[in-house]
């Protein structure tokens, strides 16, 4: 018995000490690739917005170089932890709550045009102290989940073309108010409605018919002067310098002229990370809707080229994620937030190239913006748990 305590005493000193350090568990349920995305963008974004103002806060905040970039690194990592808390959220609680969300839409919608903070003659913020909120950027993720559980309500009748009607007439109530006061983010909304209709439809011969009718109309109206009773002046005043923009090179095309300068002076491969000369006080709101012809400027076509195709990975991840989804609602889901990314990063290239009206949309994940950015992560985050639950499925 003694011999047997010895051998039990000698074994345990004989036991290697575990050694301390920290164990990394790699999370299979987590989509990398579109996170690597995500957050290359992210990066890409604070490099640009700080080569773009750097010089412009040095003056303004007694040598702070950092003041602007700081601020927006700020919002960043705050969206970022709403992104990562939201990727937890099972998605279809999202669909559980859209009614809420589609009224809470509207409402601030029809606030923001009589309590909100005038800005360039139009009110689209809310000021709360410091901070601001756009109420057009929690619209288009009400009006996402709001068209996806419209869709899942109808998946039987999608067939029928009423259906699509349903879809206009849902999609008009949160749009409009956002339309009169800000042209852009309203435009954006109903092109969301359009690609999830489209998605959803099992008919789609109409959307092409739609499409050719919307454009011979918007030039029937251009051609007779009906547009300008129905547009604001200044709205009238934008498309007026698109087609001229030199001509308008003191007052409505001013900006986008000195964008085209920008774009003109890059060439292929750029003055240089953060030699911009356009970014001197000489372009209006260059961190924010024309950062991109920044990124041309000192980046030059190669560069510009190389963001496009970032932007076009990433939507292609979302169409892959929105096509691999468990259900139809997650697909829905998923294809309002491609078509949000998409139409946002085109609509931005358009306008700063002077292919469509100057309407002032920002560029995701680069562009200089709070509010922005926190809804742009919220929608990530909901993409991520709709792909979590494909790859959990498929790992099993």
């Amino acid at each position: 018995m003694a011999e047997q305590t010895g051998k039990t005493v000698a074994a345990k000193r004989t036991v290697p000490k575990r050694r301390l350090g920290l164990r990394f568990h790699w999370d299979s349920t987590l989509d990398y690739s579109l996170l690597i995305m995500i957050g290359i963008l992210s990066a890409f974004g604070l490099l640009m917005i700080y080569s773009t103002t750097s010089y412009a806060d040095s003056i303004s905040h007694t040598g702070n170089s950092y003041y602007t970039v700081t601020k927006q690194a700020v919002y960043l990592v705050i969206a970022l932890l709403v992104m990562a808390a939201v990727s937890r959220i099972d998605y279809h609680v999202w669909l559980k709550y859209a009614r809420v969300l589609y009224v809470a839409a509207v409402i601030l919608g029809i606030a923001v045009l009589f309590l909100g903070k005038e800005v360039n003659g139009q009110k689209r913020w809310f000021s709360l102290g410091p901070v601001s909120f756009q109420p057009a950027e929690f619209a288009k993720l009400a009006l996402i989940i709001s068209m996806a559980a419209l869709a899942d309500f109808y998946y039987g009748m999608l067939r029928y073309y009423r259906v699509l009607f349903v879809f206009f007439m849902a999609a008009l109530p949160i749009a409009l108010p956002v339309l009169s006061a800000n042209l852009s983010s309203g435009l954006i909304l109903m092109g969301i409605a359009f690609v999830m209709a489209f998605i959803a439809s099992r008919r789609k011969i109409i959307f092409g018919i739609v499409i050719g009718v919307g454009v011979i109309l918007v030039v029937v109206l251009y051609r007779t002067g009906i547009l300008e009773v129905v547009l604001d002046e200044y709205q009238m005043n934008r498309i007026n310098a698109w087609f001229d923009p030199l001509a308008y090179s003191s007052t409505n095309g001013f900006q986008t002229v000195q964008g085209l300068y920008a774009i003109g002076a890059g060439g292929w491969f750029g003055r240089g990370l953060g030699q911009s000369l356009q970014s001197l006080g000489y372009l209006p709101e260059a961190q924010n809707d024309m950062i991109f012809s920044i990124i041309c400027e000192e980046l030059g076509l190669i560069g510009a080229i190389l963001v496009i195709c970032m932007f076009l990975l990433l939507v292609y991840r979302l169409m892959q994620i929105s096509s691999q989804a468990k259900d139809f609602k997650g697909t829905m889901v998923a294809a309002g937030i491609m078509a949000h990314i998409a139409i946002q990063v085109l609509m931005n290239v358009a306008v700063v190239t002077n292919t469509m009206p100057n309407t002032g949309v920002s560029l995701p994940f680069i562009s200089y913006g709070g509010s922005s950015v926190t809804f742009l992560m919220v929608e990530m985050g909901i993409v991520l748990n709709i792909a979590g639950k494909v790859n959990s499925s498929s790992a099993t």
